[in-house]
């Protein structure tokens, strides 16, 4: 016992800022759960705002922190999702993870992903609104978001639609669900924009005009702005739309002239990010005088944020046989696209290689980080 003791008595005594800010900070969000049960004081270090800063941002540095959540449409039960290592798709081992909020009864959907946070839609049968969960798939925490105000009626309603954004205010360190609520009638374009902050657990109506959106796709987050395609004169795609999360302001980005013809002659256009850019994937249609179907793939990519004039085409590709939807990339650079014969296909930019992913073509994915974020 005393040579126990005296060998004690030499190891290291560390500071914890040695012990938190260059060791912990390092780790996997379920080792350090586990850690907090050390003492009090590793407990309230773990869950303060600095080192859950601390840890994202060294997190969100390396792609195995990284994953693949995808969601089975066609899963009866709507209970689990699958969880892939987002270092590479076609390599990566699959787990599954329980969804602690889901009913057998429902079906859900992802709409957003930031510092860790999902954004989850949950749709019940007989209900013509939604529910919203925002989930920490880490802690494996999640909070139940209230309704919002209800869908204005509107008679002679010809056409609606809504988009959802969910983002990150860094000025107040918080973070907001944004909703779009557009329907066309005999008045024209009618527009409800809706905010929840996930700190006062509570929506508010942003009184604004907002152009016509393109598509239910939800928002792009990149650069404390949210962001989605809207159309020109109602017909295709014009110009992007973007939404200040710390400001609350929205601003309309209106491409290059080169670039403005490509999205008026492609048949789909899906913004995502690619190396902290902002990129658009599009689909041209079938590639000429080829005895095979091929469609032909693009990616543009904004080379300086702001300035319409470097959007840049990156990419150009065919696919054999039709590419019914891209669905943007994921964290390490692969670009998801669904076929028309439903098999999900990633595609390499650096390799120039097609996988076919053993995930269900009818299906939903986002991409998550590893965090301590709290809700």
């Amino acid at each position: 016992m005393s040579s126990s003791g005296a060998d004690d008595d030499h190891l290291p005594n560390l500071p914890d800022d040695v012990v938190f800010d260059q060791i912990l900070k390092r780790l996997p969000v379920r080792s350090l759960l586990r850690f907090r049960c050390v003492c009090r004081s590793w407990r309230s270090t773990v869950d303060g705002s600095r080192f859950v800063a601390l840890h994202l941002n060294h997190s969100a540095l390396h792609a195995y922190n990284w994953h693949l959540v995808c969601l089975d449409w066609d899963d009866p039960e709507h209970s689990l999702c699958s969880l892939l290592s987002g270092e590479s798709l076609a390599r990566a081992s699959m787990s599954q993870i329980e969804i602690p909020f889901a009913s057998p009864l429902n079906c859900y959907a992802f709409f957003g992903s930031c510092n860790g946070l999902i954004c989850t839609m949950e749709i019940a049968a007989n209900d013509p609104d939604y529910s919203i969960y925002v989930w920490n798939l880490s802690t494996r925490k999640h909070k139940a978001v209230p309704r919002f105000f209800k869908k204005k009626k509107i008679l002679s309603m010809e056409k609606t639609m809504e988009g959802l954004g969910f983002g990150f205010d860094a000025r107040s360190n918080d973070h907001k669900i944004v909703r779009i609520l557009q329907d066309v009638n005999r008045k024209g374009l009618e527009t409800r924009v809706q905010i929840y902050t996930l700190s006062t657990d509570s929506w508010r109506s942003l009184e604004c005009e907002v152009p016509a959106l393109c598509n239910p796709i939800p928002a792009v987050f990149l650069n404390g702005n949210l962001h989605w395609c809207v159309s020109k004169h109602t017909e295709g795609y014009g110009s992007i739309l973007l939404f200040d999360v710390a400001s609350e302001v929205f601003d309309e980005m209106v491409p290059s002239e080169e670039f403005l013809h490509v999205l008026s002659v492609s048949s789909e256009a899906v913004l995502s990010v690619l190396n902290d850019l902002l990129a658009v994937c599009t689909i041209h249609g079938e590639a000429v005088g080829h005895p095979e179907p091929l469609s032909v793939c693009s990616i543009w990519v904004l080379r300086e944020y702001g300035v319409p004039e470097s959007w840049t085409e990156l990419y150009s590709f065919e696919c054999s046989g039709q590419v019914s939807r891209v669905d943007g990339f994921t964290r390490n650079g692969e670009l998801m696209m669904l076929t028309d014969d439903k098999e999900r296909v990633s595609w390499n930019p650096i390799t120039g290689q097609f996988a076919i992913l053993s995930l269900p073509g009818h299906c939903d994915w986002i991409t998550v980080v590893e965090s301590l974020v709290s809700l």
